[in-house]
C-alpha cells in the first residue's frame, strides 16, 4: 500500500474549511431567496422594463473600478523597487481575482500574486508577500473612507434608525483607526533600523520580520506611492459605488438616492470584505439586502442589485480566465507550489 502524501492532511483541512464557507454562502443566498418566497421580485425582474443603457454604464464602472485595483497593486510593487509593469499587474490581477471568486480549498487570488512575483523576483519573496498585504489593507481603509463620507453625507439627509447609525459609528471609529495606523507606518522608530536590529535577534522568524519592516520602511520612504495608491483605492470605490447606484436606477426597483447609495454601498462592500464565505458572496448580498430596506426600499429590491452587481463581477473574471487558458500550464505549476508550500507550512506547526 503506498504512503500518503506527506501533506495531504492540511491539504484536507484547506478543502473542508472551503468546502465550509461555501455551504455558508449557499445557506445565505437560499435563505434570502426563500424568504422572498410569494412576493414575486424575480418575476418583476424578468417582466417589468430594464434601463439596459445604465446597466450597461454600470458594467464599465465595475471592469473599472476592478481594474484600478490592480494598478493599486502595480504602484505598491514598484514602490519595493521590484521590476513590474502594468502589464503584469493587469495579467496577474485578473487571474487573482478569477482565482478569488472560484477557488476551493484551494489557494486564493492573493497568495497566488505573491507567488508569482517571488518567483520572478528571486530574493525578493518577502516583499512580494508584503506588496499584497500591503494592498489588501490599503483597499480596506480606501473603503473605510468612502464610507466613512458616506456615512456623513446620508447621515445629514436621511431618517435612520439606532442600528445603522451604530454600524455608521463603528466604520468611523474603524477610519480613524487606519488613519492612525497608516500615520505609525510612517513613524521612523516603528519601520526603522533600530527596531528591525531587535527583531533580528527573534530566533526562527527574526529575518522574516525584519524584510517584512523593511518592506513597510520602503513605504515610508516612498510615501507618494502609499498615498497615490490610497487614491487610486477611492477611485475604485468609488467607480463600484457609483455602479451600484447606476444598476439601482436601470433595474425595476425602488432604489436608493445617490447619496443613500453611498451609505448603502459602501457599508455592504464592508460586509463583502469579511472572510467569511469565497469573495464576500452571500454576505454581501445579505448586507445590501437589509440596507437598501434600512433607507426605504422595498423588501427583495437590495438582493436583487447585489445579485446584478455580482453577475458583473464575474464577466470581470471572465478576463482572468482569458489568462488562464493562454497559460495554464504555468499557472498550475505556481498552485501546485503554493499548496504544498501552505501544506508544509501547516503541518509544521503542529510540531513547533
Amino acid at each position: 500500500m503506498p504512503a500518503p502524501l506527506p501533506h495531504s492532511s492540511h491539504h484536507r483541512r484547506r478543502v473542508v474549511v472551503g468546502m465550509l464557507k461555501m455551504a455558508i454562502a449557499a445557506a445565505i443566498l437560499a435563505f434570502l431567496v426563500y424568504r422572498l418566497r410569494g412576493e414575486g421580485v424575480f418575476t418583476r425582474l424578468v417582466d417589468e422594463p430594464k434601463h439596459w443603457g445604465r446597466l450597461a454604464l454600470a458594467q464599465v464602472l465595475v471592469l473599472v473600478g476592478i481594474s484600478l485595483n490592480w494598478v493599486r497593486w502595480q504602484i505598491l510593487v514598484r514602490a519595493l523597487k521590484l521590476d513590474f509593469s502594468f502589464r503584469d499587474a493587469f495579467r496577474l490581477g485578473a487571474l487573482g481575482h478569477l482565482l478569488s471568486q472560484v477557488s476551493l480549498g484551494s489557494v486564493g487570488g492573493d497568495v497566488f500574486k505573491a507567488m508569482v512575483v517571488a518567483r520572478e523576483h528571486p530574493g525578493k519573496r518577502t516583499e512580494a508577500v508584503a506588496s499584497v498585504i500591503i494592498d489588501r489593507v490599503v483597499g480596506l481603509y480606501a473603503l473605510l473612507l468612502v464610507a466613512s463620507v458616506g456615512a456623513v453625507a446620508a447621515g445629514e439627509s436621511l431618517a435612520l434608525d439606532d442600528e445603522l447609525r451604530g454600524l455608521m459609528a463603528l466604520v468611523l471609529t474603524l477610519a480613524v483607526i487606519g488613519t492612525v495606523g497608516i500615520a505609525l507606518l510612517m513613524t521612523p522608530a516603528l519601520t526603522g533600523p533600530w527596531l528591525r536590529e531587535r527583531l533580528r535577534k527573534i530566533p526562527g522568524v527574526g529575518s522574516t520580520l525584519v524584510r517584512l519592516f523593511g518592506a513597510a520602511d520602503a513605504y515610508r520612504h516612498e510615501r507618494r506611492y502609499l498615498f497615490a495608491a490610497i487614491g487610486v483605492a477611492c477611485c475604485t470605490h468609488l467607480s463600484l459605488v457609483a455602479a451600484i447606484w447606476l444598476i439601482g436606477q436601470g433595474l425595476p426597483i425602488k432604489a436608493p438616492t445617490l447619496a443613500a447609495t453611498f451609505l448603502v454601498g459602501p457599508l455592504s462592500l464592508c460586509a463583502g470584505a469579511i472572510p467569511l464565505t469565497p469573495a464576500g458572496l452571500g454576505t454581501f448580498e445579505a448586507a445590501m439586502d437589509q440596507l437598501y430596506q434600512a433607507v426605504g426600499s422595498q423588501q427583495g429590491d437590495g438582493l436583487l442589485a447585489a445579485i446584478c452587481y455580482r453577475a458583473m463581477t464575474y464577466v470581470v473574471a471572465g478576463i482572468g480566465a482569458t489568462f488562464y487558458v493562454t497559460a495554464r500550464k504555468k499557472v498550475r505549476e505556481v498552485l501546485e507550489e503554493a499548496e504544498a508550500e501552505e501544506d508544509a507550512a501547516g503541518d509544521a506547526k503542529p510540531s513547533a
